[in-house]
């Protein structure tokens, strides 16, 4: 019991700083580009960070947003880290939008591991429906972002993620279901040899139990 509680607290302060260093990066967009309708996240990572940090904070645990924002906070983070396409906006990496934008990257990307590795999350193919919720609530409020706030590369509807090539979000959507299609069917697969595995444990046992009252 002591032990859960433990990993709660751990996993909800991560969470916390998450939802920080998110504010920091949107708030600083705002003030430097003069325009706060920017705090709102207009990306898939920004709203992933946001959403996820909000599902762990005020949600229970293995709640069903997390059934769809863990694998986007993952992929999101860790493509971005390992290619941060903004990071040549500033002259340094320690400007405020820089430095806040790596953070809540990866940040989201830690707290999308660490919740499957202490069991806060537990991925299953049965949710797989909570995906598409995820995605039509994005792609709604992308929609509203561009024809009622003028903010024309919302989620990548209708401008590609790098520029010159054709990777919208209707490119990048087939792409990440594939891949989380391969991803559940790994995670199937170990999750049966371990049982198998275990079975047979558990049926040696049994047997050596019997066969020493016996003797």
């Amino acid at each position: 019991m002591k032990s859960d509680k433990t990993k709660d607290i751990i996993v909800r302060c991560v969470a916390g700083v998450l939802l920080i260093t998110l504010l920091w990066n949107r708030i600083s967009l705002a003030v430097i580009q003069g325009n706060w309708v920017r705090i709102i996240p207009n990306t898939f990572c920004g709203m992933d960070s946001l959403v996820l940090a909000l599902a762990v904070l005020f949600g229970r645990k293995n709640n069903n947003v997390l059934h769809f924002v863990v694998y986007l906070a993952f992929v999101g983070g860790s493509l971005t880290i390992l290619y941060p396409t903004f990071i040549e906006d500033y002259d340094t990496f320690f400007h405020t939008v820089t430095l806040s934008g790596m953070l809540h990257h990866a940040l989201s990307f830690y707290l999308s591991i660490l919740v499957q590795v202490v069991c806060w999350f537990i991925p299953t193919y049965k949710k797989w429906a909570n995906l598409i919720i995820g995605f039509m609530a994005y792609i709604t409020l992308g929609t509203f972002l561009i024809f009622v706030l003028d903010v024309n590369t919302a989620f990548y509807i209708s401008h590609p993620i790098l520029s010159g090539t054709p990777l919208t979000v209707w490119v990048l959507a087939p792409i990440f279901a594939v891949g989380y299609a391969l991803y559940m069917l790994g995670l199937e697969l170990i999750r049966r040899n371990w049982k198998s595995r275990k079975k047979e444990s558990d049926s040696f046992k049994i047997i050596m139990q019997t066969i020493k009252k016996s003797a």
